[in-house]
């Protein structure tokens, strides 16, 4: 939650958001070779179920935005090292219970570290709020409620029912 609340407490995030404007799509923090690896890496956190994958909805382009934005240069070092460090092993070619793997032994290792020391916890942080903020994550993973709706005058209620409150 800090991280999260750091991130879009930020007054750099609607530059990151703009990421989701651009067209084409090019990064401009990480290189090509480390961008297949942070495509991997988001992937692997959220991969494609009944919803697209979070690289489908090119959080990893808005890693690579935001990032250098609204990270702290230790939390940026910290990720860049991890990335680094999923490259050394090849992490895009491995398969995804490989992959799952990977990071589950990363996570269980990053557990004590503090958020910005903690690549595990960055790069988590950073892959859902990207995905959430975009057009993909806000309407074919979340459900829409449209507020304030439409007006029922007359809304009938049983005896045990509560009242609703926006």
């Amino acid at each position: 939650l800090r991280g999260t609340s750091v991130l879009l407490a930020h007054a750099s995030l609607g530059q990151a958001l703009a990421v989701f404007a651009a067209t084409p799509r090019k990064a401009t923090h990480f290189t090509d070779s480390e961008m297949r690896e942070l495509r991997a890496l988001v992937d692997a956190i959220l991969p494609a179920t009944d919803s697209p994958a979070a690289s489908a909805a090119d959080t990893h382009f808005f890693i690579d935005g935001a990032l250098p934005l609204c990270a702290t240069a230790k939390a940026q070092a910290t990720f860049r090292a991890g990335l680094a460090d999923l490259a050394r092993v090849q992490f895009a070619t491995k398969s995804a219970a490989e992959q799952v793997e990977i990071l589950k032994a990363r996570a269980a290792q990053d557990v004590p570290l503090q958020y910005d020391e903690s690549f595990f916890k960055i790069a988590k942080d950073y892959t859902l709020t990207g995905y959430f903020l975009s057009e993909t994550g806000a309407t074919q993973a979340l459900a829409y409620d449209k507020v304030p709706g439409g007006y029922w005058g007359d809304l009938p209620l049983t005896a045990a029912q509560k009242a609703w409150t926006l």
